[in-house]
């Protein structure tokens, strides 16, 4: 008899230890989880600040539907709309380049669409 409340007395104690474990295997699950969920926080608050300099940056030498579209990134979750706005200026700004002979107003536009160009280029690297 004493050996099977022995036994009985073991099953328990590994029954407690067993939920015990889970218990505490669970707890640290979701420490994780809260944890990654303030890391993706913290990634999209960067994300938001680095496009909100952006555009600021961009409002002093950009086209106003340049400036439109970037601040609309906000709610998109890939660059696709930014790698075609940067394909874009690419291609408009070789266009130009290639007339060379450029008078002053045109080469003021055409520093102002290579600067756009290069802020723009720091916000998609910035956001991959």
């Amino acid at each position: 008899m004493k050996e099977e409340e022995s036994g009985l007395e073991e099953l328990m104690r590994l029954s407690r230890q067993f939920t015990r474990q889970q218990e505490e295997h669970e707890a640290r699950e979701k420490q994780r989880q809260a944890q990654g969920k303030k890391v993706r926080g913290v990634l999209q608050g960067l994300k938001e600040l680095n496009l909100d300099m952006a555009v600021t940056q961009l409002k002093a030498v950009a086209r106003p539907e340049i400036v439109k579209q970037v601040s609309a990134l906000k709610s998109q979750e890939n660059t696709e709309t930014l790698r075609k706005l940067i394909s874009g200026i690419a291609d408009e700004l070789e266009d130009k380049l290639r007339a060379v002979q450029v008078p002053k107003a045109d080469a003021t536009a055409l520093c102002n669409s290579m600067r756009t160009l290069n802020i723009l280029m720091d916000l998609y690297f910035s956001m991959q």
